[in-house]
């Protein structure tokens, strides 16, 4: 395992390359969690309470409809999709949706520490 830095002004990234032939063991499932975990199920339940005509209500119904298609269209044709991004797309797409989670994780921990600042 090698270790690679990738610099541009501000932004540093390292990033953890695989010795080639190494198939990574640590595989984390994060599909089934993002669509059917506890924070889609909590979403759901806030975007539902603050609903408040019935056009909210279609309108939130007609999101978890919409939801549910485009996670049956790319589970249907995962396998396309995989042959079209290769080894190297699914590579730079697992390490944007792990920048993502990253970025997330930062932003609900930021809004914790405020949080906590403000009422104590």
């Amino acid at each position: 395992m090698t270790w690679k830095l990738f610099g541009e002004a501000f932004v540093t990234l390292f990033v953890i390359m695989d010795p080639p032939g190494v198939v990574p063991v640590s595989m984390v499932p994060l599909g089934t969690p993002l669509s059917a975990g506890p924070g889609a199920i909590v979403a759901t339940m806030v975007f539902v309470r603050r609903s408040d005509t019935g056009a909210d209500y279609l309108a939130v119904a007609l999101a978890i409809v919409a939801v549910h298609a485009v996670l049956w269209i790319s589970m249907r044709y995962s396998v396309v999709i995989l042959r079209l991004l290769k080894d190297s797309g699914i590579l730079l797409v697992t390490r944007i949706a792990g920048l993502l989670l990253a970025a997330i994780a930062v932003q609900l921990v930021a809004e914790a520490v405020r949080a906590f600042v403000e009422g104590g």
